[in-house]
């Protein structure tokens, strides 16, 4: 088992190469709305427009045999991966030290020679927490309240865009992929 530290914390690497032997794919769309609040007084009045939002999460089931027919499913979450039955995929997922289990990050598909990421977990990993509140602080400093919102903005910006960066600079590096043999 390989090990590989970002932002400072130890991470256990684990991959499993297998064949496709069975694949579903599920959509689910979620619909919420609000307004349409309002009155009339005297024949005159005001109703607040009505807002519908919907999303889609997509959901996939993968199974995958290795050489031997050791399986290993896969339960992703908007992933919307393109896979068939009897393509050769390799999962690579981290489990963070002390824990038991852990996010997908990338799967590769060798079929096609098509990698995909887990965009919002690998962010999350370069993240610090301590920079988070770091950032929240600022609030405590006697200065104005634009002065404090500008320096919040910019300091959660920082945060943001440092996983972002760390992101893409692992994806750029082909680490993940190397450690599985990919």
């Amino acid at each position: 088992m390989a090990e590989i530290v970002i932002n400072n914390k130890g991470y256990d690497h684990r991959f499993f190469r297998g064949n496709v032997v069975g694949a579903e794919k599920q959509l689910e769309t979620k619909v919420s709305g609000g307004g349409g609040g309002g009155g009339t007084f005297r024949g005159t009045g005001y109703t607040a427009p009505v807002q519908i939002r919907s999303t889609t999460v997509t959901h996939d089931m993968v199974h995958l045999a290795d050489e031997e027919g050791k399986e290993h499913a896969m339960r992703l979450q908007d992933w919307d991966l393109s896979v068939r039955e009897s393509h050769l995929l390799t999962a690579i997922w981290l489990i963070k030290k002390g824990k038991k289990k852990g996010p997908y990050v990338a799967i590769h598909n060798h079929s096609l020679e098509e990698t995909d990421y887990n965009d919002k977990e690998l962010a999350k990993m370069h993240r610090s927490l301590w920079m988070f509140f770091a950032a929240l602080a600022l609030f405590l400093l006697p200065l104005g309240t634009w002065t404090k919102l500008i320096l919040v903005a910019i300091g959660l910006g920082v945060w943001w865009f440092k996983g972002i960066i760390g992101k893409n600079q692992l994806i750029a590096s082909g680490k993940l992929l190397r450690m599985a043999g990919v």
